[in-house]
């Protein structure tokens, strides 16, 4: 058995230095997964975010029905969000304002799956304590143009 290992090693190794002496070196653009070659660096444009303040922004529309609202307004002035601290819901904690049509002007309430307590059980007029870190889901919106074409 140790034989047949040491043989298939030997044969392999002799195939590898064979391949290598007659093609060649390789070439930078022919390795990696882009046309530019490994050496390239495509450096993203530089963007900003929004210098409206809240309270003077319009309600934006949703990519899809489930998707997470953008906030289309500053949000430097409000992080870090933390547990103690949570500046996002001086204005969307309005358990009241939940399924009612949005009037331009008006601060948008949190949905009803963000209420109901720590993991959802419990009063239904208390936000959740497992939804306190906002801007895991709700992004800034920005005028950023996308690195790669999204055809979602």
């Amino acid at each position: 058995m140790k034989i047949k290992i040491l043989l298939v090693s030997t044969l392999l190794t002799t195939i590898g230095i064979v391949g290598c002496q007659t093609g060649g070196p390789v070439d930078e653009t022919s390795v990696g997964i882009g046309a530019d070659g490994v050496f390239n660096d495509p450096s993203p444009s530089t963007f900003d975010y929004p210098t409206t303040k809240a309270g003077e922004s319009d309600r934006m529309a949703k990519s899809y029905h489930t998707a997470p609202p953008m906030v289309p307004h500053t949000v430097a002035e409000y992080l870090p969000i933390t547990m103690e601290t949570n500046e996002c819901m001086e204005c969307h904690d309005k358990p009241k304002y939940i399924d009612k049509e949005y009037v331009k002007g008006n601060k948008l309430s949190m949905p009803e799956s963000h209420y109901g307590g720590f993991g959802g059980k419990g009063d239904k007029d208390e936000a959740s304590g497992s939804r306190y870190t906002c801007s895991q889901c709700h992004a800034p919106v920005s005028d950023a143009q996308p690195l790669v074409e999204n055809t979602f």
